[in-house]
């Protein structure tokens, strides 16, 4: 459970997800919650024609299949001639042949054959049931022209008793065995006991040279670099129909596919391949002809044009996404042929649809692109950026008033903070956060908590040398007007503390110095707007409030409509904050639930259900207040490890992601009675012990309160 929640967060916040074949974006990805192959090409569709997705997306998935190296393999596309000196003498048993002549590994196979002038059926690949070798054989000894006109040989790794394999393949091995003795292959069947590594390409070249094929018979193929391998060596493939090989055969157009069920389509491809030399050198041609795009070269080419065209989002805050036009074909997603076919509307639609998107940063992308010094590339994604035109952004939240203590500033014209502008800030050597939860059963702020802050204030400045270089920061879920009216209340001061996050962590201000002397101010604090910026991420806005007033809906009880226990709270709301009251929290969708029905519509975000169970905040994807202080860390180059955070035994259902990490954690036994906690997961899902370790030297318990010599020893 934990390894499938830590993928469904990283499709939460992937930009592109490269796969190897088609097969694994649908029937791999597709399991996933928080992606959908139909959504995923309705919501393309909708931004191809400039039609609002409300805040919903799904990460764009491309086929980029491994790179390979083929510089030590030397083919030439002309046909390969029996009467060749060396195999000629294989075949027709030249005695004065020297031993060094000829790979040991022809001998080796070819002994096991009555009659070598015939082309050999090459397959190559461990005894596992999933391979279906027997059906292989099968297929072989039934159809008789296939007999008459080819031989096989089964190439099954090296074994050197089958009574000391694993069972799985030794059952297999057994069955083929049997197999033979059935159709009686004697002569007609190779299958040889050992074989080294570097013996692999000459085994290609041998059934390439008596115009042989290549087949994978599998039940399932992932991907299938044997049948890349053998295109390379000049070989035509029969492969299964399942997984990678209708990639690789799109691709290289150098064989057929069957039904790997089917053994009677199996033989008649071999045999149709085997007995059609036009078709047969048809098929080696196309495979030599497009084997260069299995290439290494290819692969990095592909892969470093994929990226150049993400959206660029360090260390510029303002970023664009770049949509490459002109690779269409390649991303399982791009398909629109069925478009006509499907519903683009969603839930949420309304009457009209927003126009949005934005190419603020072109410039800066062809100055990267011109430093790669790949003309081809930088030709494609400058014709990509002609295409595309600049449309004004849309709003998806309503403003909110101006907090009375909160100054909005006026941004340099990069829209970039000043770099001297939170001097004080930035020259901390450690940083103490206190994060510690304490609410009464109402969900205001307890007594408790000032008495924390004071405690933690008196312990940090114990040291004056010391304290010159420590960092106070405040991170809570009480919005910022909460947060200056309890700090009033305890005639603390806000510029006591470096930076204040509020709201869970869907805002960070810092205090107010006279970074802009001519604007009079007098405001208390200054909001960092690369913040707001940073955070704005994949925020759904309106289509995120709609959906989740529908999911807190209450559920019917029988004959009778339960009574709603979640209502939207538009005083603690903000910009980037939706926040709800909750009436009845045994009632309500866990935090797991909740996001797992939100990912499934596309949407991405954090609930947070905080503040003694009485509240649900719903913010950003990239906000909480764990992400601030990564925030501190990559915006103001604050060390991880010298920041110190202070929680209690329990807390907000964010809590656990304030413990664990390269920073330390101190927990102040006995400051928090209870948490919403309960509210994270259900009883199916990973637990706490996943997550966090039971025994970490990052993290220490205070066993006698919280009070300031608790603290310091």
């Amino acid at each position: 459970m934990r390894r499938i929640e830590a993928e469904e967060l990283s499709l939460d916040a992937a930009e592109l997800v490269i796969t190897s074949t088609k097969q694994e974006i649908v029937e791999q990805w597709g399991l996933y919650d928080g992606f959908d192959v139909r959504l995923e090409k309705i919501l393309r569709a909708r931004t191809k024609r400039k039609v609002s997705c409300h805040g919903r997306y799904m990460p764009r998935m491309v086929v980029i299949p491994p790179g390979m190296d083929f510089s030590n393999v030397v083919v030439t596309e002309q046909e390969p001639a029996e009467s060749d000196g060396d195999l000629a003498a294989l075949i027709n048993g030249d005695g004065n042949l020297s031993p060094r002549a000829l790979p040991p590994i022809w001998s080796e196979v070819m002994r096991f054959f009555t009659n070598r002038h015939k082309p050999m059926i090459l397959a190559l690949s461990r005894p596992d049931p999933k391979k279906n070798l027997t059906t292989l054989v099968k297929a072989f000894g039934e159809c008789r022209p296939l007999k008459e006109l080819a031989n096989l040989t089964l190439v099954m790794g090296n074994r050197d008793d089958i009574d000391g394999m694993s069972g799985g393949n030794g059952a297999v091995l057994t069955t083929v065995l049997k197999l033979i003795d059935k159709y009686d292959l004697y002569g007609q069947v190779a299958y040889p006991k050992h074989h080294r590594q570097s013996d692999v390409p000459e085994i290609y070249r041998l059934a390439a040279k008596t115009k042989g094929v290549f087949i994978n018979p599998a039940l399932v193929e992932p991907f299938g670099l044997t049948l890349i391998e053998a295109a390379a060596h000049g070989l035509p493939m029969v492969a299964t129909k399942n997984g990678g090989p209708v990639d690789i055969h799109t691709t290289l157009n150098n064989g057929l596919l069957v039904d790997p069920h089917d053994q009677k389509a199996i033989a008649n491809a071999l045999l149709e391949l085997v007995a059609d030399k036009n078709l047969w050198n048809e098929c080696r041609r196309n495979g030599l002809r497009n084997i260069h795009l299995f290439s290494w070269p290819e692969h990095c080419r592909k892969y470093l044009s994929r990226v150049a065209l993400c959206r660029m989002r360090h260390p510029q805050w303002q970023t664009d996404t770049l949509m490459d036009t002109t690779m269409e074909e390649e991303s399982m997603g791009d398909s629109l042929k069925d478009v006509q076919d499907m519903s683009l509307r969603l839930s949420v639609d309304g009457d009209k649809y927003s126009v949005y998107g934005s190419l603020d940063n072109s410039a800066e992308v062809d100055k990267l692109l011109a430093a790669k010094g790949d003309p081809e590339l930088y030709n494609q994604v400058k014709r990509v950026l002609d295409k595309l035109k600049r449309a004004p952004p849309s709003s998806t939240t309503e403003e909110t008033e101006p907090k009375p203590d909160v100054n909005e500033p006026r941004a340099p014209a990069n829209n970039v903070i000043a770099s001297n502008k939170y001097p004080a800030l930035r020259k901390k050597r450690k940083l103490f956060v206190i994060a510690v939860d304490c609410y009464d059963d109402n969900g205001n702020v307890s007594p408790r908590m000032l008495e924390i802050i004071q405690e933690i204030f008196k312990a940090v400045r114990s040291d004056a040398t010391a304290a010159r270089f420590a960092g106070l920061v405040l991170s809570t879920a009480l919005t910022v007007d909460e947060t200056l009216g309890m700090l009033n209340s305890g005639n603390v001061q806000p510029h006591e503390f470096d930076a204040l996050i509020c709201s869970s962590g869907s805002e960070l201000y810092y205090p107010a110095i006279p970074a802009y002397p001519d604007d009079g101010s007098d405001k208390k604090l200054w909001p960092d707007p690369d913040y707001d910026s940073h955070i704005d991420y994949r925020w759904g806005g309106e289509g995120l409030r709609k959906t989740v007033h529908i999911l807190t809906a209450p559920e019917r009880d029988g004959q009778e409509k339960q009574e709603r226990v979640i209502f939207e709270n538009a005083e603690h709301s903000n910009a980037h904050c939706l926040a709800y009251v909750v009436k009845d929290s045994p009632r309500v969708r866990k935090v797991d639930e909740l996001r797992q029905r939100l990912r499934m519509r596309g949407l991405r975000c954090h609930l947070m259900f905080c503040r003694n169970s009485t509240q649900l905040h719903v913010i950003q994807l990239l906000a909480s207040r764990s992400q601030a202080l990564r925030y501190l860390f990559v915006r103001w180059g604050l060390d991880v490890a010298n920041m110190h955070v202070f929680v209690g035994e329990t807390g907000d259902t964010d809590y656990e992601e304030m413990l664990a990490g390269l920073h330390k954690t101190i927990i102040l036994k006995g400051a928090v009675d209870r948490g919403s906690e309960k509210l994270l997961r259900g009883s199916g899902s990973y637990q706490r012990e996943d997550i966090v370790p039971s025994e970490s030297p990052n993290i220490v318990s205070i066993e006698d309160g919280y009070n300031c010599e608790a603290i310091l020893n």
